[in-house]
């Protein structure tokens, strides 16, 4: 089963992601991956395997540096277990993890015409796509349609682009 996290803080949010993924690791995962809003905008770090990986790619490349944050370990249900399948996920203005089953995923793809922005195999990115599709700038009014499109079980975390208080 995935595990999810978001922070909204004074503290590292790269370290607070981390530390409470690390809590998460009993259940089980394929993949790790954070996302911070930070100075830049959103930054994304996500590889397959365990955790360790994440923070060994932190250490080469650079952690994300921000005080909001989401974070996902991954138990592959759509896609094989590739650094692309990993999540976050980010289409347009949104990055989100997500837990759960899309049933409808294929369906959604089809009838919004996703195809040609999807880089991953999964159902979550499916639902970044359909919430950016309905993003205007409002986050509230978004999700609220994205999700009466969404068939199966499942929880989102989402950052907004242009929304750094998260």
């Amino acid at each position: 089963m995935c595990g999810i996290v978001g922070y909204v803080g004074p503290k590292d949010c790269s370290d607070v992601l981390v530390s409470a993924l690390t809590k998460l690791e009993y259940r089980g995962y394929d993949s790790a991956g954070i996302a911070v809003f930070g100075k830049n905008g959103i930054e994304t770090v996500k590889t397959k395997g365990k955790l360790k990986n994440l923070v060994d790619k932190m250490a080469v490349e650079g952690k994300p540096e921000g005080h909001v944050g989401i974070g996902h370990t991954r138990w592959a249900t759509h896609g094989g277990v590739t650094d692309q399948n990993a999540h976050p996920h980010q289409q347009g203005k949104v990055t989100l993890v997500h837990n759960g089953i899309i049933e409808n995923y294929r369906e959604l793809i089809a009838d919004y015409d996703l195809q040609e922005i999807l880089h991953s195999e999964t159902d979550s990115e499916v639902a970044a796509a359909l919430l950016n599709h309905y993003y205007k700038g409002d986050p509230k009014e978004a999700i609220k349609k994205t999700v009466s499109k969404l068939k199966g079980t499942f929880e989102l975390v989402i950052l907004f682009e242009d929304q750094p208080d998260g």
